[in-house]
């Protein structure tokens, strides 16, 4: 069921884990980050990606294989440093320089500007966020919240691995860069990602699975990549470590990183699971591990109706249990599931039907809704289904 309903439409791009239960399942940061060690003098990262003064990375590998492959030129010293003298990398580094650009000035700034005024109570602290039919997008995620510390993508994309460049001869870097580039043009220029397109692009012999970028996106907002784990839950729910070639169910990644001008290492999660009730009631663990989530806020985008369905009641009750603000446009939770003496709702844009790829969905009660012009706010960026029409929407859902 799940996956029928995925296929031709585009998947969503969090669950995370408190301070407490990561100490216990991951280690503390500690382990990751520390402030005595000292780093190679020759080995920084552009200022304006800096942490905070007196953070000392223990290993900048994964930075610097990161770095690489989104595009951002070496600092002298880096054992990939010559990668950026090549053609095949100047091509891919100056495209992605001028889409991203672009981008930043249509989409990503009115985003950031929006989210200052209109999330100013759910940024107010460093709740983390729970974002399930994800994909690899942390993006978007990280633009409306970036003071979470920490983001929970679920999506049933492959974990994948980050590319070995030192062991990968020109023609292979350059087919690499080429793979990245064309896994991103749906999400660039459509603001989402089409799921037939993503299960082609992501697979082993092309970038690789989600992990490549979700790194790309963070260290494209400015973050400094400090490590990558790979994770997988025990038989109570909770995060233990793993290696990359084990065998293992829900399998999963941790990608640890500092913001610019911080000193606290954040976290994403990601799991590849299946988030249909049958799927979950087959997955204690992982059941477990929702029921254990603190209180998050929750983001949906480009979801494919998923949540309008009662095949998918366990994750949506979760998220009405854990959430203190649900963030979405009409393609995750169905408008009807609201207890309106429960949540505080907003809605902004403008209603539109459900795009050609979902005829067979109706929400009456939200277009009704928003025939009440004087309780509906604008929006000032196109983000999901409806791009190119003018006709975008958003929820905000805050608890009374």
């Amino acid at each position: 069921m799940y996956k029928k309903l995925c296929l031709g439409a585009c998947t969503a791009l969090l669950v995370l884990v408190a301070c407490e239960e990561k100490k216990k399942s991951s280690g503390t940061a500690d382990t990751i980050v520390d402030t005595v060690n000292a780093v190679s003098d020759t080995i920084v990262v552009p200022e304006a990606q800096q942490p905070a003064a007196g953070v000392e990375i223990k290993d900048w590998s994964f930075d610097q294989t990161v770095s690489l492959l989104s595009g951002v030129k070496q600092k002298s010293g880096s054992p990939l440093a010559s990668n950026d003298t090549s053609a095949a990398w100047k091509s891919f580094a100056q495209d992605f320089d001028s889409t991203w650009s672009e981008i930043e000035k249509k989409r990503f700034s009115k985003m950031r500007t929006w989210g200052k005024t209109e999330l100013a109570s759910a940024n107010d602290d460093a709740t983390p966020v729970f974002y399930p039919f994800s994909g690899p997008d942390i993006l978007n995620a990280f633009v409306f919240f970036p003071k979470a510390k920490s983001y929970t993508l679920l999506a049933l994309e492959p974990v994948g691995d980050l590319p070995d460049f030192a062991n990968m001869n020109a023609k292979q870097k350059q087919d690499y860069y080429l793979s990245v580039r064309s896994s991103l043009n749906d999400l660039f220029k459509k603001s989402y990602f089409i799921t037939k397109n993503m299960l082609a692009d992501l697979q082993k012999h092309k970038v690789n699975g989600a992990l490549p970028l979700i790194t790309l996106f963070l260290k494209r907002t400015g973050n400094t990549i400090v490590k990558v784990q790979y994770i997988s839950l025990d038989s109570t729910g909770a995060i233990v470590e793993k290696t990359k070639d084990e065998k293992y169910s829900n399998r999963g990644v941790r990608v640890d990183f500092i913001p610019a001008g911080e000193k606290e290492i954040r976290s994403v999660y990601y799991f590849k699971v299946d988030l249909e009730d049958r799927g979950l009631k087959a997955n204690p663990a992982f059941t477990k591990f929702l029921a254990a989530l603190p209180t998050v806020h929750s983001y949906l985008k480009s979801a494919s109706y998923l949540l309008h369905y009662p095949e998918f009641t366990t994750v949506r009750n979760t998220i009405f249990d854990k959430s203190d603000c649900i963030l979405q446009d009409d393609s995750g939770i169905a408008f009807h599931y609201f207890d309106k003496k429960k949540w505080k709702i907003q809605l902004y844009g403008a209603y539109a039907k459900p795009v050609a790829d979902f005829p067979h969905i109706k929400e009456p009660d939200l277009q009704k809704a928003y025939s009440d012009s004087s309780s509906v706010k604008t929006l000032p960026f196109e983000l999901g289904y409806h791009w190119g029409t003018r006709k975008q929407n958003m929820l905000k859902a805050e608890r009374f």
